[in-house]
């Protein structure tokens, strides 16, 4: 009991110092905006814009800082997005290769682009060894990440939503792959990968020796389908778990969002936990779906191994096409490669939410 008070003591505190501490910031900048020098600095960077506006009604002086506010993302939309675009469409259906440099000046003159219509499609289609059936591959275990990241993400998200000892702390593990599966983290572990790696493969070994899931399916008579898909999905549970982060998030901030009384009233009415989950949690979590289905589908598509295939054209160089019809350059080999990584993630962004829109159900309807 001692020991409680003291600590309560310790973090009453703490509080209070932050309290203070946050009054004396407050208290700082606001005498710190009152000066004469900091007003006649906010009257120069008003002036200009308030001159304009001056003569102008109140709805439109929104609609004017509306448009200022928006004016940065729609340059950066054009500068790092539509321009991109445009010329990876253009080095789909070109040669391109660089001009070299002015002898005198050493100047670089430019890139050129040769238009050679569908022969880099034909090389990455026809020619190219291992792209097709990587994109096909990719495709596949992208659908299957989701379904299974998706189902888990949900079901943890309602276990960490239930009352229970040391939450806060189960909840901060679910988090952690999130931090650890980042890219700084990643470079930063990089020379204990070899290391990690052969852990791994120890410990896989040292369980498919004490039981083989696989053979226990089969053995219960199982069919051949459920078996290899239960089987592939708990060779990849460690990547579920890691790659379900901010999905579980996502679905916890919707279930802490369904209103008390819905589920107080179904237990009065004698529902079961079982059909609390089906009549009002689901349903109720359902517009989630949307949102962590695409980020599902997005964050499994730039993890697959296309990239690999796709950064490996990104240098200059030249690769022939057969039948003698000349060549093609790694620019423009890239440059197509991209455009069908972009038109696939598209298409199953939008057969997923095609497929998830009939499960949507809206509290306000």
């Amino acid at each position: 009991m001692k020991v409680k008070q003291f600590f309560a003591k310790i973090s009453a505190a703490i509080k209070k110092g932050i309290r203070h501490a946050f009054s004396a910031i407050d208290q700082f900048w606001y005498r710190l905006w009152q000066r004469k020098t900091m007003r006649k600095i906010k009257n120069g960077l008003t002036y200009i814009p308030n001159k304009l506006t001056e003569n102008l009604n109140y709805r439109k002086r929104q609609s004017l800082w509306g448009i200022v506010f928006v004016l940065p993302l729609i340059i950066g939309f054009i500068y790092f997005f539509f321009l991109p675009f445009i010329v990876t469409i253009v080095y789909c259906f070109s040669r391109v290769y660089n001009a070299g440099a002015k002898s005198t000046t050493g100047e670089h003159i430019g890139i050129v682009t040769e238009w050679v219509g569908l022969d880099n499609f034909k090389f990455i289609f026809q020619q190219h060894a291992t792209f097709r059936q990587t994109l096909v591959n990719s495709t596949l275990n992208t659908l299957f990440s989701f379904i299974l990241i998706l189902v888990f993400s949900l079901i943890i998200a309602v276990l960490l939503n239930s009352k229970f000892r040391g939450r806060a702390f189960v909840r901060a593990i679910f988090f952690m792959p999130v931090i650890f599966n980042s890219q700084a983290v990643d470079v930063a572990m990089a020379t204990g990968a070899n290391l990690a790696q052969s852990m791994d493969m120890a410990v896989q070994d040292i369980f498919a020796q004490m039981f083989n899931f696989s053979d226990f399916l089969v053995n219960a008579n199982l069919p051949p389908f459920a078996v290899n898909f239960l089987s592939t999905a708990s060779n990849q549970i460690y990547d579920i778990i890691s790659y379900s982060g901010v999905q579980i998030l996502i679905f916890l901030a919707g279930i802490q969002s369904v209103p008390k009384h819905l589920y107080e009233a179904a237990k009065i009415e004698g529902a079961t936990q079982y059909d609390i989950f089906w009549k009002i949690t689901f349903p109720m979590v359902s517009p989630l779906m949307l949102t962590a289905g695409v980020y599902t589908v997005v964050d499994s598509f730039l993890r697959s191994e296309l990239l690999t295939t796709i950064n490996a054209y990104k240098g200059a160089g030249t690769r022939p096409l057969t039948l003698g019809l000349g060549d093609v350059s790694n620019f423009g080999i890239h440059a197509s490669m991209s455009l069908m990584f972009a038109f696939s993630s598209i298409l199953l962004i939008a057969i997923v939410l095609f497929l998830l829109s009939w499960m949507v159900f809206y509290y306000d309807e």
